[in-house]
């Protein structure tokens, strides 16, 4: 077990004690900033895509026909790389699973939970790869304990070809990674600990558990096969093929890098991007933040170290921050944020990292940016 302490770093001030290598790639010192992006963005209860062009000049809406079905806002949603799905419950008790792969605009629409089952059923968490989908889920039992369940979707069969499997404990969460379904669940009628099962997506049989014990909030992938558990105050890697523990990382008081709380994430080469809760740090609740995972290090961008207060609050009208991304072709971070009225309006800036931080270019958006995919 190691304990660092996370050396904060942010624009325009001193950097202490910490190497800068490894938090972005350095791929070109003088980059065409030339980019294509799709931005999924929320306005009113409802989902829809922006798609932005950019270049030295700025960045730009595209204007052109957009082929994303606007759909109602989901509670529940899975991303995978350029791919993300969403669950949508219907009056019927059934459910719609829909999935959107923004390198090839292809969409794939399933039915589950066709068959009938009643309509208390609590869907926790979903999950996608390759022809498979698994939803996680609990059926509420009046006179004994509830029922737990793993389902298994083939996206390449016939409408309603499925696999339950049972779960002795309550799942919160999936990911789905090289053939198997990581499901984080908590022992909700004994002991209230955590736990990581694995499970064979093929076959569904139970391969691994490993007890995680209190206070997990959440868990990630960090690109290198490893799964990310996220707690207050540390967090561990845990192998994805072997389940061994590996590293566990403490945080000093003051200096948790907080991804664990974070709504959205994005994964680049050993650096996660996120928007961090800022506390004390920004009079903004949320701030871009990078974790670079090789360095034990939190690069905190934030607005009042690059922006003026005119530019924050008439210019940007910045209320918020909502996403935060990675633009690896061209070394730059991408920071979403909601617009100040209650509107549903936004914005998109993008910035150099360190360590030549730099204000490049903004874009208003009729949304709020949630999640950014580059083409």
């Amino acid at each position: 077990m190691k304990t660092y302490l996370f050396i904060c770093m942010f624009i325009a001030c001193l950097v202490i004690g910490c190497s800068e290598e490894g938090v972005g790639d350095k791929i070109d010192e003088s980059p065409s900033l030339l980019a294509d992006y799709t931005v999924l963005l929320h306005k009113d209860g409802l989902m829809r895509t922006a798609l932005l062009n950019a270049d030295s000049d700025g960045i730009t809406v595209n204007p052109g026909i957009d082929e994303f079905e606007m759909v109602p806002v989901p509670q529940l949603f899975y991303r995978d790389g350029f791919k993300i799905g969403f669950y949508i419950p219907k009056e019927d008790c059934s459910a719609s699973l829909t999935i959107h792969d923004f390198s090839d605009g292809k969409v794939e629409h399933s039915t589950v939970f066709a068959e009938g089952l009643n309509c208390d059923r609590d869907v926790k968490s979903i999950a996608f790869s390759g022809n498979k989908a698994l939803l996680a889920y609990v059926v509420p039992r009046d006179a004994k304990e509830d029922d737990y369940f793993l389902r298994i979707l083939d996206l390449t069969e016939s409408p309603g070809s499925f696999t339950d499997v049972s779960l002795a404990k309550e799942p919160i969460q999936l990911l789905v990674s090289n053939n198997k379904a990581f499901v984080l669940c908590m022992d909700t009628d004994v002991t209230n600990r955590y736990a990581l099962m694995s499970i064979n997506v093929d076959n569904g049989a139970l391969t691994h558990e490993v007890d995680l014990g209190a206070d997990v909030l959440k868990i990630s992938q960090d690109g290198m096969g490893n799964i990310l558990v996220s707690y207050p105050n540390l967090h561990s890697l845990i192998d994805g093929n072997t389940m061994i523990l590996g590293i566990t990382t403490n945080y000093l008081l003051g200096k948790e890098p907080k991804f664990g709380y974070a709504k959205s994430e994005f994964f680049g080469n050993q650096t996660m991007y996120y928007p961090m809760e800022s506390g004390l740090k920004s009079s903004y609740p949320h701030i871009a933040a990078v974790y670079d995972f090789k360095e034990n290090m939190s690069v905190l961008y934030i607005y009042e170290n690059f922006l003026s207060l005119e530019e924050r609050s008439l210019k940007y009208e910045i209320e918020d921050t909502t996403m935060v991304s990675y633009d690896a072709k061209n070394n730059l971070i991408l920071i979403g944020y909601r617009k100040k009225g209650g509107n549903g309006k936004g914005g998109l800036m993008r910035i150099k990292p360190i360590p030549d931080p730099k204000f490049l270019d903004n874009v208003d958006l009729d949304g709020i940016p949630m999640e950014l995919f580059p083409n």
